[in-house]
């Protein structure tokens, strides 16, 4: 991809079908251009002008446009890597990861270490979440625990993507101490991410105990938010105290953002599957309903939001409403933050426990073959196959999956 010095000359003469003897001058011996080509000899500032003049003055008697510098002749791999890295992250724009793999093996290690944290965040933000990892572990690597704490923040929304919260743990525990006594905003945001991860793990007094001792510090509205939130969630989903939790949030709803709003009414609704009496459904549904017509939320949050209220409705043992927000979820955009074996148990979910007529079997079945052609996952695709109740179903989906 990349070429050195002595094998851009090579190159260019090849491509200009330009000899040794033509290139050559009174003060450049075929001899010496030899030499530079097969690297006896280094190619100096003094040297690589007189090439380029001599380049110029041919490719011009050929009407070429072309003009060759000396510095573009003098410009390493290493320093083509680097400039075509930096234009990719100045543009967002990313054509070819193989490419950019390429690029990234040329740096040597000082540049690696300041690009790899570059090129995570890039990736993260273009959710390509796995190159994103990629290149953040690799900047863990080079870095010393706690040098750069955009490392920490970018691989703990990884690892909630992933639902990988134990590594996560396991990332954090031995700098927690000093995590805890680093009080900046950033800081702050790894540590709710953690909290959060002991929360997943089902660590509850561990994940409160953060929770709580993060909300003495000086934070922004949108990470106290989180942390109110959270700590909300864990009084309903683990201490059985979903009026404490419901208090809190009509608290929180005078000075929400729409989307903290949002937020909120998906919580009312995991409430409502594990006490309706509490909540009313309907006011909640077409609250988000009303919200979702004219503000757009991220594509991973509507879904959430989507498939919540589906479930609401199986809860009620109204399957055709039920139905009808799971494909609403399952027909929002492509989304890379909505792993596909989500989208596998949301069909697998819906053949369990929906009454489908024929029209209803065939749509479900149809995006269940779509996300295996996108993601193969034969486990998932057994699951779906065994929840099927006609055999001549199954034949026909596992002559699909063989094709």
């Amino acid at each position: 991809m990349f070429l050195t010095p002595e094998e851009k000359i090579v190159f260019l003469r090849k491509k200009y079908n330009i000899t040794q003897k033509e290139l050559s001058s009174s003060n450049l011996t075929r001899q010496f251009i030899g030499m530079i080509e097969i690297g006896k000899r280094g190619l100096t500032y003094k040297t690589a002008k007189i090439v380029a003049e001599n380049f110029n003055t041919l490719l011009k008697s050929k009407n070429s446009e072309t003009i060759i510098t000396p510095e573009f002749l003098l410009e390493s791999k290493t320093e083509q890597a680097l400039k075509k890295l930096k234009t990719v992250i100045e543009s967002r724009q990313v054509n070819d990861n193989l490419e950019i793999e390429i690029c990234f093996a040329e740096l040597d290690t000082l540049n690696k270490k300041n690009l790899s944290i570059l090129l995570g965040i890039l990736y993260f933000e273009l959710e390509q979440i796995s190159a994103s990892k990629k290149y953040l572990e690799i900047a863990l690597t080079l870095h010393k625990p706690l040098e750069n704490l955009e490392i920490l923040l970018y691989l703990g929304r990884i690892f909630y993507y992933e639902n990988n919260f134990f590594n996560f743990v396991d990332l954090i525990s031995p700098d927690l101490t000093k995590l805890l006594k680093n009080n900046t905003e950033i800081s702050t945001k790894i540590l709710y991410n953690y909290a959060y991860s002991l929360y997943k793990i089902k660590d509850i007094e561990a994940s409160n105990k953060i929770l709580n001792t993060l909300l003495k510090r000086k934070n922004e509205s949108e990470i106290n938010f989180k942390i109110n939130n959270l700590i909300a969630v864990i009084s309903y989903s683990e201490f059985n105290k979903a009026n404490k939790a419901i208090k809190s949030y009509k608290n929180m709803l005078e000075n929400s953002t729409v989307e903290e709003k949002l937020v909120i009414y998906g919580n009312y609704l995991e409430i409502f599957l594990i006490n309706r009496v509490k909540i009313d459904f309907k006011e909640v549904k077409n609250n988000i309903l009303k919200i979702l017509d004219f503000y757009e939320t991220s594509t991973d949050h509507k879904f959430k939001l989507y498939i919540l209220i589906a479930k609401c409705y199986l809860a009620l043992n109204n399957h055709k409403m039920a139905y009808y927000f799971y494909i609403l979820g399952l027909e929002l955009p492509d989304n890379n933050l909505i792993s596909f074996d989500t989208k596998y148990e949301v069909t697998i979910d819906i053949l369990k426990n929906i009454s489908l007529d024929e029209i209803q079997m065939n749509e479900i079945t149809e995006m269940f073959l779509k996300f295996f052609n996108l993601n193969k996952n034969y486990k998932m695709a057994l699951t779906f196959i065994k929840n099927l109740k006609s055999e001549d179903r199954k034949l026909d989906i596992l002559s699909k999956l063989e094709e």
